[in-house]
This record gives C-alpha cells, structure tokens and sequence, in this order.
C-alpha cells in the first residue's frame, strides 16, 4: 500500500505540474493578446464624442482675417461648382446644406474648413470630436462631428446630416427636404453620376459634391491622419503651413460663396479679399435620380483624392 500511494502521489504531482504549465501558457498568450491589443489601439479614440475644448474651438474660430488673406485661392484647392436652381432659403436666409458621414475621411478634413467657414456668419455650439473610420483611407483622421452641434445666424441658416457613423452604421436618415436637394445636385460626373460626400450646398447656388475641395491623401504635405486636434489646430493661423493653405484656403472659398448668397453680409467679413476669391463657374453635373447615401459611400468618396 505503501507502494501503490507513492506512486499515486507521483501522479498526482505530475498531473499539478502539467496543469500549472497550461495555466501559466494560458496566462502568458492572454498576457500578449492584451498587450498587442494595446498597441493597436488609437489612444486619441478616448477623445471621440467629448465636447471640443475652447482651445481648440478658439483656434477654429479665431484665423486671422490676414492669415485667411494671405492664403487666399491656392491652386491646391477647387473652389465649389456653380448650380442654377432655385434659391434655397429658409426663414428668408440662405440655406448651407451639408451631407456626410462620420466615418468619411475626405468629410472628415472638409468639416475644418466648414466650420472655420460658417464662424465668420455665426457661431457653433454643441460641437464633438470625432475620427473617421480606423480601416478606410487616411484612418483615424480628426475631425468633428455635426450630429448633436447647433448653429446660430443672423445671416444664414445651417442644415447638417452625418447619415452613417464611424463605424458606417446609419445614424441620421435624410428627410423628403434634405433628400431632394441631395439628389438634385449631390450627383457627380467623376464616379459616373453616383452622389458624392462631403456634399455641400450652398443656397443652390453653390456646391461641393466631389469629395473635398483639397486632396490630403496619404502621403500629401495637407494629410492629417493619425495627427491629433491640437496638432492640426495650431497650423491654422500660419498661412506657410501645408495644412492652412488647404484648410484656410477651402474656407475661403466658402466664404466667398456665402457671401455671394447673403447680400455680402456681414460687411466686416465680405468685404475682405479671403471672401472674394475666384469660384468656379462650370455647373455641377446634372441628377439623374435621387441616390441612396448609404449604399456606396465608399465608390463616391475617391473622385477627388485619386488626382
């Protein structure tokens, strides 16, 4: 009996041995999946959906009107098309009329000079941070999102819809107003007439539905993905730097279609020469039916970065 338990013990003994191992390789492999999960994740993702700080907001809202001036029209940057329609208005002000998504990197870089844009007319509140989507091109570019934003005007009224989230889910649906409009003139000729996004109309009188007004792709001295906000931000009143001569300088270009729509209101701003910049005169593609965002968001985004 002696034996027989010695050599039960023995076993026992490996089987706890054997155990222990597995354990401690099972607790090694967690370990590392941890930590590779850790280096792969974007640490500036804790920012998405805070409000934006009023640095950053001052930094948006506060290039100079000589920094604006000095970048003016670079050749960079493709001002918006001129429409024929009739005059979209609401409340008896001029209607801008945005469509995009969250997840969009091209949107993602247009929203800067938007709200750079519409600050010389009135004033934001409400905006968040946001990223586009960490596996499209450019990933990870910092932006802002319009989704719980409000705007306020003397001159103009703001009308803004993310359909998909960042993760290409739906997250806001086009009204019948929004829709008509977006099919009317979201159309564009460069991916054989689908609609584009960023779409901006202005008034009808202008828009952008080719992607961004600027190519900051991958490589490009204007690429900002992976940057963070305060990174971007602090470029914005240098006009030598790569990144406000497109930002700044697509603002511009807003601007001066704004005012082109408001009566050049107000004086102080439309009479500058950042708001007088040359527009395009050719007329964007005509539609040929209204067009389902959420479908091919992604073939309708690379007209303008491809150049």
């Amino acid at each position: 009996m002696g034996r027989r338990a010695s050599v039960n013990a023995k076993k026992r003994n490996r089987r706890i041995v054997t155990i222990s191992i597995v354990v401690a390789i099972i607790a090694v492999v967690v370990v590392l999946v941890l930590l590779v999960e850790a280096s792969n994740q974007d640490p500036l993702s804790s920012y998405i959906g805070q409000p934006v700080s009023s640095s950053i907001l001052q930094q948006l809202t506060g290039v100079s009107d000589s920094t604006l001036s000095k970048v003016g029209l670079p050749s960079t940057v493709t001002p918006p098309a001129a429409v024929s329609g009739t005059p979209l208005t609401s409340g008896g002000k001029p209607v801008i009329l945005y469509v995009g998504g969250e997840f969009c990197p091209y949107c993602a870089v247009e929203r800067w000079s938007i709200i750079i844009a519409l600050s010389h007319f009135g004033n934001f509140s409400g905006l968040e941070y946001m990223q586009s989507s960490s596996y499209d091109v450019n990933a990870n570019t910092p932006t802002f999102t319009f989704v719980d934003a409000s705007y306020t005007s003397s001159y103009i009224n703001f009308t803004a819809r993310e359909e998909l989230d960042r993760n290409t889910a739906t997250l806001q649906t086009l009204n019948s107003f929004v829709s008509s409009v977006y099919s009317q003139y979201g159309t564009c000729a460069a991916t054989g007439g689908a609609g584009g996004i960023p779409f901006v109309d202005i008034a009808n009188a202008y828009v952008v539905n080719c992607g961004s007004q600027f190519n900051a792709g991958t490589g490009s001295p204007a690429d900002i993905a992976g940057d963070n906000w305060t990174q971007v931000s602090s470029q914005l009143n240098t006009a030598s730097s790569p990144v406000a001569q497109v930002i700044d300088g697509a603002a511009n270009t807003l601007i001066t279609a704004i005012c082109k729509v408001d009566g050049e209101q107000p004086a102080s701003v439309c009479t500058q020469s950042f708001a007088d910049v040359t527009l395009s005169d050719a007329t964007a593609a005509s539609a040929s039916g209204p067009q389902n965002l959420a479908l091919t968001p992604q073939v309708r985004e690379e007209s303008r970065w491809a150049s």
